[in-house]
């Protein structure tokens, strides 16, 4: 019996077989539309529900401040399921409850989103402006313009001139930094002393060892910017009282300014005993700068225009107030830039270098394998500190680099959208406002292998990575573009100077609970650095 044959099925049901040529056979394909998914309208995006439960009321209190809101927000209403310490917690628990992007019905003028991942970070980024706008501190910006009436409201200013005034100094500050390399060399030397002095017979420093970091950046900072040793750290001096004072006054500066920044702004409508203290603070600052900027004035004031314009071409070491008075800058401007990077930028290379000696004590082979780096290289230049020191030390700029991925100078970044975006197949509308969490990003799997862990030698071979195009948005410790950190390459370099000298003197412990960061405008160490400080020789 014969069988059946079998009927065959062709591979591909929509295939109509064509004659071509005399043998052979040719499928034609009949193509599939390909049907876009609909982007969803941005009231779908989640969040939590209990935030739009109180929007009702939020048009009945004062404003939240903008830089932080997020974790008032989330500590108090999320049924007190998260800390108080406003520290990077709270913002990660959204994004594993409610995904990628995350919205927020908040007690501001526009709403909010959150967001996390590079891809979405990059094309925040993409769209700016030449004048994006970012969030300012509310405290401060109030303070300016209506205490005591400037006619900018400095660093957070959205308007163009403002821009302009910091393309005039970037230059120069990037390289007043490497003209006083030997200078502020020797600051880093008076620091090792002063450790010598105050550690115990443990070889530990006192509780209060952030202050004497606080001196070494406001010596750091005196020395680039005036030219002059004011003795921050030498506790003989003739200006000790002073220097006390003015230390006193930035760490006043800074605490009140982000106490103020916390929570319902009430000081929009009557001056509260925080913003009184802020403002002293503010006030006695802002009359030591006015005294250098008056001094330099009349310096230059001997001076014809022509001499000037020589003066700054033929002495690059010129400190930077002096360069910005020769080009012109308004002395207000002065004032308020020079406020900014006293208030915000000193105390961002002080915790930014905190947490790299914490991650260097806590790490000994590291610490090791740095000192041998750093030995090698000065043993090539009588153990002199210059420029082209540092382009030898790549493991030295891998340790940084990786203390300020786990731990950035300012952990979100902040934009008001300038147009319609797509996200995640969400639509968002122009003037939302958008909170970058960076740090999250670059503590990721999906992003850097162990992301918990410090490894500095994940950036010794970058092109292992080199598949990742966002690779450069999961990294953004001082910002991005036209608004990232004026003075990112004064901080590294310093950080660099003071590294250096402490690993080539010191070996660096760490007994004690782990450090972990709260977010007082920028990230700070949450407990006493009390090092060790074991000499090496």
């Amino acid at each position: 019996m014969n069988a059946t044959p079998t009927k065959m099925m062709p591979l591909l049901e929509t295939a109509n077989f064509e004659i071509t040529t005399e043998n052979v056979k040719i499928p034609k394909i009949t193509p599939r539309v390909r049907i876009e998914k609909t982007s969803l309208p941005f009231e779908e995006i989640p969040g939590p529900m209990i935030l739009k439960l109180w929007e009702k009321y939020w048009k009945y209190v004062p404003l939240l401040g903008t830089q932080l809101f997020c974790s008032l927000l989330i500590s108090r209403f999320i049924q007190g399921r998260l800390s108080w310490n406003r520290n990077i917690t709270p913002i990660k628990y959204l994004f594993d409850k409610y995904g990628c992007v995350v919205r927020i019905n908040g007690p501001i003028v526009n709403d909010i989103i959150m967001i996390h991942r590079p891809e979405h970070i990059a094309e925040v980024f993409n769209q700016e402006s030449e004048s994006p706008i970012r969030s300012g501190i509310d405290i401060l910006q109030h303070y300016r313009l209506n205490h005591h009436k400037y006619r900018s409201a400095g660093a957070f200013s959205q308007d163009l001139e403002w821009l302009e005034v910091k393309k005039k100094i970037a230059q120069p500050l990037h390289e007043t930094v490497f003209d006083y390399i030997e200078k502020l060399d020797s600051v880093c030397d008076e620091l090792i002393n002063r450790i010598r002095n105050i550690r115990n017979r443990q070889d530990e420093v006192p509780t209060d060892f952030h202050r004497e970091l606080t001196a070494w950046g406001i010596e750091c900072f005196y020395m680039t910017m005036f030219n002059k040793h004011y003795g921050f750290l030498d506790s003989t001096s003739k200006s000790a009282s002073e220097a006390t004072k003015i230390i006193d006054e930035l760490i006043t500066a800074h605490t009140y300014m982000s106490r103020c920044e916390t929570g319902f702004q009430v000081w929009r409508f009557f001056e509260t005993p925080f913003v009184k203290k802020l403002y002293e603070a503010c006030d006695a600052l802002d009359e030591v700068i006015g005294k250098y900027i008056r001094q330099t004035q009349t310096k230059l004031q001997t001076l014809s225009l022509s001499k000037q314009e020589e003066s700054m071409n033929k002495e690059r070491n010129l400190p930077l107030l002096e360069k910005m008075i020769i080009q012109r800058i308004h002395p207000n401007d002065i004032s308020i830039l020079l406020m900014d990077m006293l208030i915000l930028g000193v105390q961002a290379v002080i915790n930014c270098e905190a947490f790299l000696l914490y991650f260097l004590a806590k790490n000994p082979r590291i610490q090791k394998r740095l000192y041998n780096e750093i030995t090698t290289v000065l043993s090539k230049t009588n153990r002199s500190l210059t420029k082209e020191s540092f382009k030898d030390m790549p493991y030295l700029k891998a340790c940084i680099k990786e203390s300020l991925r786990l731990r950035p100078a300012f952990p979100y970044l902040t934009r008001l959208l300038p147009s319609e975006i797509s996200l995640h197949g969400y639509i968002i509308p122009k003037g939302t406002f958008v909170i970058m969490a960076n740090q999250i990003t670059s503590q990721r799997e999906e992003h850097f292998e162990n992301p918990e862990k410090y490894q500095p030698e994940r950036w010794l071979n970058q092109d292992e990575h080199a598949h990742n195009d966002y690779q450069e948005y999961s990294y953004l410790p001082f910002g991005y573009g036209v608004r990232s950190c004026l003075g990112k390459k004064m901080a590294e370099t310093q950080m660099m100077l003071l590294t250096t000298k402490l690993v080539q003197e010191f070996t660096i412990e760490y007994d004690y609970a782990e450090i972990q960061s709260k977010f007082l405008m920028i990230n700070v160490p949450n407990r006493s650095l009390r090092f060790r400080f074991i000499d090496k020789h």
